[in-house]
């Protein structure tokens, strides 16, 4: 389960996480499919954006990645780490779908997978997003950057495990890799694929 695109011959359609039964076993399965971004889930309940407070301590073990919690005298305190910061640096995690002429599926979205989605605009970082929107002037930057990245296309890799939430067992897929689309390398790939047959 490295973290690229799997070789052409080796993608598999959307269809195939619940056609395949995956995420059923003792281990996560990993798959790459092209699909379209057909909707991001940009409002969390309860909080402005879509993302969470992590560790603002960038170095092992934290590495800005466990979650860290106000203080009453407005601090930030990460129980990874045990330590107390005066800043907080802010992740994306948010669902979305994904589609393909299959089928479509709800994925999950971390940080780096987001920014990637965004095209790395640093104007797409979850810490200048979230400063725009306190400053009382970002909604419509927020809601654009969502906007502008739905309803194109990738090459997306996925792991997909089950997880209990609740007391109930679920099957989730995450995004661990997105890619652009190189269309000459996607055509010569297809046309190979076609003349194999």
């Amino acid at each position: 389960g490295n973290r690229g695109p799997d070789p052409f011959p080796q993608r598999k359609d959307v269809s195939s996480i619940k056609g395949e039964g995956l995420g059923h076993g003792e281990k996560p399965d990993w798959l790459t499919f092209k699909a379209t971004i057909t909707f991001l889930k940009k409002e969390k309940q309860g909080d402005e954006g879509a993302w969470y407070t992590a560790c603002a301590r960038s170095e092992d073990p934290c590495r800005n990645m466990f979650k860290a919690t106000q203080t009453s005298d407005g601090n930030w305190h990460c129980d990874k780490c045990q330590q107390t910061y005066e800043t907080c640096v802010r992740r994306y995690i948010f669902s979305g779908t994904v589609a393909d002429d299959t089928c479509t599926s709800w994925v999950s979205v971390f940080n780096e997978q987001a920014e990637a989605l965004f095209n790395g605009e640093p104007t797409a970082k979850a810490d200048y997003l979230y400063e725009q929107l306190i400053n009382g002037d970002g909604r419509d930057l927020y809601d654009s950057t969502f906007m502008k990245a739905t309803y194109t296309d990738w090459i997306i890799k996925c792991k997909v495990k089950q997880e209990m939430v609740g007391d109930e067992q679920r099957i989730k897929t995450s995004v661990v890799s997105v890619a652009p689309i190189d269309y000459v390398v996607e055509s010569r790939n297809l046309l190979t694929s076609l003349c194999a047959q």
